[in-house]
């Protein structure tokens, strides 16, 4: 009796020390950090029928720099369960593109392991890494037939537009872009150099940045009179 007792404690010690080896009996907790989220703005993230919303309460320091924002999931997941972090799904298209729900004026990109097996990694680090969206500037260039023009954004930025090789007539409007501007930033296009022999000028020069692509700065070069 006392020897079939030793050998079934050896048995369920053997099992204890395999489960223990691979995982067994233990839960993990999804969490990570999401980086560069702006002032009162919030990430929502989800994974396994589990959200959490991710809340930037802190502020920005004089270097535009905010605070780091730690997170987790209300409930651990067990061993050999898989997860997927992604932000909560803002729309699904027909063709199976999945739109994300977005912090206000913010991109929020995976910047860890957002998937994986729960129990492969001692910890799960879903972090994200947001910024302000930066979309571009630009317009045409009107009348440009000869020569080039140069035009500039303070200086932030700098593009040459030059004159098409087969002239039209009329000229043929030449699309330019002047780079992308962060969200809130103010934006002046000025014309530096006017190809001779021509005035050129802009209309909606200047502006403050949102959440979409400026593409009315149009330049007009006329020719000036000999």
């Amino acid at each position: 009796m006392k020897k079939s007792f030793l050998i079934r404690s050896a048995a369920a010690l053997a099992v204890a020390a395999a489960l223990a080896s691979c995982g067994g009996g233990t839960n993990y907790t999804i969490g990570g950090v999401v980086y560069g989220l702006q002032p009162n703005s919030t990430l929502v993230l989800t994974t396994n029928g589990m959200e959490v919303s991710v809340t930037q309460t802190g502020k920005a320091d004089a270097s535009g720099n905010v605070p780091n924002v730690s997170y987790s999931f209300p409930k651990q997941l067990e061993y050999g369960e898989v997860y997927n972090v992604i932000p909560q799904v803002a729309s699904t298209a027909a063709d199976g593109t999945v739109t994300y729900k977005q912090p206000a004026h913010q991109t929020c990109v995976a910047s860890g392991r957002i998937s994986d097996t729960a129990g492969r990694l001692s910890e799960i680090s879903a972090d994200y890494t947001c910024a302000l969206v930066a979309p571009t500037i630009g317009g045409v260039v009107k009348g440009l037939v000869t020569g080039s023009v140069v035009l500039s954004n303070g200086s932030d930025a700098t593009t040459t537009i030059a004159a098409a090789t087969t002239p039209t007539n009329p000229p043929a409007d030449i699309p330019y872009s002047l780079g992308a501007v962060t969200y809130g930033k103010t934006y002046g296009v000025t014309v530096t150099s006017s190809p001779a022999g021509y005035n050129c000028s802009v209309v909606n020069a200047v502006g403050t940045m949102g959440d979409n692509a400026v593409g009315n700065i149009d330049v007009t070069c006329v020719a000036t009179p000999p």
